[in-house]
Order: C-alpha cells, then structure tokens, then sequence
C-alpha cells in the first residue's frame, strides 16, 4: 500500500516530528452475531502525548475549523498517554450528556517470538500477549521504534501495524501515516476533556446500569433540554420527540444490552 510508507531518510529524522498512524478497525459489538463494525481510529504521537481516538473526532475538528460550527456526530470513547506519565487516561463515553475520567495503567506482559513476515512493505514480527480477557497476537516493526500501538497496547520495541485476538472479534491494521502539523490542536478532545467527570471502574458501572435502567434520564432530569418543536437525535440516526423517549426505552436497553463485546472482556457489563 503505496501511501502507508514512509520515505526512510533515518530514523532520528523521521520520528522527530509528530507522527499520527491511522489504524483500520474491524469489530463485533455482539458477540452472538456475525455483524462487523468497521471504523478508522487515528493514534497520534507528539512529544507531550499519546492520543487514541476514533475519526469523527477528526472530521469534527476539520468542519469547525473551516466553518466555525461542529456538525452532530456521534460521541465515542478516547484515550490520552501523557509521555512522562505511566498511566492511560480513559474518556469514557457511555450515551448520556458526560465524559468520565477513568486513569489506569495499562502493562502488558508480551512473549515475543522468531516469526517475521512481510506486512505492507515491513518486516514485522510476531508477539502474544494476555490482555483485557482475551489473547492477543500483535505484528510489530522495529522499522518504527515507537513502542505503542492501537489503544492502550503498548510496550513492544516497535510500532503494532497488526493486531488481534485469537477469536478474532477485533482486528487491527495500520493502513496510513502521516506527520501532524506543528501546532495542531484536539478541539473536540480538548473541550471533552476539560469538563470529564473523574470515576472509578465500580463507579462507571454503576453509571451504564443506571443508564440501562433509564436510558432517557439526562432528558427527562432536565440536564439535557430538548427546545419545543425540537428532537432527540441518538447515535444510531433515530430521532425522537419528547413524548417518544418513554416508549422507546425498551429498544434503547435492547441496543445498550447488545454492546457484549468491549475490547476488554473482563469489563463488560452484566445488565439484567
């Protein structure tokens, strides 16, 4: 793939600047169907920071630049690696109005093999680990010494290009990169950011059984109005009125109830 290479003038060169490696995500939210997901995650490395985060972000960010507005997307999930620190800072998106802010270590203890082959011009190596409750196997490439890869994997004496778990649910492949410019801002991330709502694991469980038990709450408590004559667009494209939330609760809980899959497995929530 002709636009995933860089042109490798050394390596001191290449990876003085900030550098953002886009990653191809195939994944099934429910374990008991067939169906994928495909989406792009972008992994930006600067000096300051690692960040993981899903390219609606980035579209957001383009159309407020050029427009001054931010259209409506959906909201999803992000991760933030400060270079100094060792802990991953989890932005937690679970459907209502908030972020919350989840800090926590992410190590993982991987056994590297003898086995090479070729992915997409590199000469990649194979490595397992045990992480979140499942097995993974990761393609690594000492051609990119950045020991980080797609969400909180990290650790490896090069970058991940390939990436995914023995039952194959979630698939990870590196499909472009390019350099960030000098002085490129988050906006979306950073406005998250600034008003996340700290937690625990135990806390934020208990927050999406609340949700599950209420889908529509942040509506009807009043932290979220909806303007007369206006209506509530869910991430999925339906759109609701006010009078319509109540009947749609049991679809919602369906929907929330169908996302068994988390990347980590051990952190799945067991609704009723």
């Amino acid at each position: 793939m002709k636009n995933l290479l860089f042109i490798l003038l050394g390596t001191c060169m290449m990876f003085s600047q900030n550098n953002r490696f886009i990653y191809e995500v195939k994944y099934k939210k429910d374990s008991t169907l067939k169906d994928i997901t495909k989406e792009n995650y972008y992994l930006d490395i600067t000096k300051r920071d690692i960040t993981y985060y899903n390219r609606l972000y980035y579209i957001r960010d383009s159309v407020f630049t050029t427009t001054g507005q931010s259209p409506i997307n959906r909201l999803t999930s992000f991760l933030i690696k400060k270079k100094n620190n060792p802990s991953y800072q989890n932005y937690e998106y679970i459907g209502d109005v908030n972020f919350y802010k989840i800090n926590g270590k992410a190590e993982q203890s991987w056994k590297i093999s003898d086995s090479i082959k070729t992915f997409e011009g590199y000469h990649v190596q194979r490595a397992v680990t045990e992480f979140g409750g499942r097995s993974w196997i990761a393609w690594f490439s000492k051609d990119i010494p950045i020991s980080y890869g797609p969400y909180k994997f990290n650790g490896l004496p090069g970058l991940i290009m390939e990436l995914y778990d023995t039952k194959k649910d979630y698939y990870f492949k590196v499909i472009k990169t390019e350099k960030i410019p000098e002085g490129y801002q988050h906006i979306s991330l950073e406005s998250f950011t600034s008003r996340a709502i700290p937690v625990n694991e135990k806390e934020l469980n208990k927050l999406k059984l609340d949700l599950y038990s209420n889908p529509f709450k942040y509506v009807l408590n009043g932290n979220l109005t909806i303007p007369e004559g206006k209506k509530l667009l869910l991430d999925d494209g339906t759109v609701l009125s006010k009078e319509q939330l109540k009947p749609a609760e049991a679809n919602e809980r369906k929907k929330l109830k169908a996302f068994n899959n988390p990347i980590e497995l051990d952190k799945a929530v067991k609704y009723p």
